[in-house]
């Protein structure tokens, strides 16, 4: 009875596994050779000499502070990069891990005022493809629409600088001919029913130089009898209805009534014009 008590029962598999790991922990303190991580595969054996932990409470004060640095839910929780010929699925999986919205509908970018929405939808589809956060994607959309808008602004700017530049030049190519022929370019918009937003359009591609001097020059050659036929009139083929139809409306202009009763050689070399075409015979 004596020699059995203080020992372990007989056949007690729990009590040898523990027996044998607590050998083993204490190797080094019971004299024998080694070290206490000797039994631990060779990846882990290298880790622990990398480390310098020199017993496994070491390793479990490591770990503690690597809780306490990232947090308990994030310590266990760690995001591995997939390799660069991974497939889709797996970079998809750390794009979630990462904190990608569920569909690119949830990041909500910002629209700015006057615009669709179409582009930011786009947008969303490409950023969530990507694996931005929706706090990524909100600062890159922000971003974006602040680089446009001062694009936008940099460019009506400079718009505005051409014209008043191509402005300057005309006046001082057309000399006392400028006023009338402004006056001959508005005659060809009225003429031609062309509206501001419309003439913003050719303005910006060809230039206020280049669409004045058209202008101006379709202004002057309105009503000319340059006949094709007894029907039709004009280098613009303007017919004797139409030529009818301006003169009405031009007697129902009294700023243009006003010069041709007061004297104006442009006016009445117009009405002229018009009288021949309206009247050909």
């Amino acid at each position: 009875m004596s020699e059995m008590q203080g020992s372990a029962p007989a056949g007690n598999p729990a009590a040898d596994a523990a027996g044998q790991g607590n050998a083993a922990l204490s190797g080094q303190q019971s004299g024998q050779s080694g070290q206490w991580y000797d039994a631990y595969p060779e990846e882990v054996r290298g880790t622990i000499q990398t480390k310098g932990w020199q017993s496994p409470a070491d390793v479990i004060q490591s770990y503690t502070n690597l809780e306490k640095l990232l947090g308990a839910d994030k310590a266990g929780r760690g995001v591995v990069l997939p390799k660069e010929d991974a497939d889709p699925s797996e970079w998809n999986q750390v794009y979630d891990k990462l904190g990608r919205p569920k569909s690119p509908a949830d990041y909500k970018l910002p629209v700015p005022e006057g615009e669709t929405g179409q582009f930011a939808e786009m947008a969303a589809g490409k950023f969530h493809e990507l694996g931005l956060t929706a706090k990524q994607a909100a600062g890159l959309a922000e971003w974006w629409n602040s680089q446009s808008q001062e694009m936008q602004a940099s460019q009506f700017n400079q718009l505005a600088q051409n014209s008043e530049q191509e402005m300057g030049q005309l006046q001082q190519e057309w000399g006392k001919d400028y006023d009338a022929n402004i006056e001959a370019a508005r005659r060809a918009t009225r003429q031609f029913g062309l509206e501001a937003p419309t003439l913003e359009k050719i303005e910006n591609a060809i230039g206020t130089k280049q669409m004045l001097q058209l202008f101006a020059k379709i202004g002057k050659g309105v009503g000319e009898d340059s006949f094709v036929d007894g029907n039709r009139a004009g280098g613009l083929g303007m017919s004797p209805e139409a030529a009818r139809v301006r003169i009405s409306q031009l007697k129902g202009d009294r700023e243009w009534a006003a010069k041709y009763l007061g004297g104006s050689a442009d006016a009445k070399a117009e009405m002229e014009r018009l009288m021949r075409a309206a009247y050909p015979q």
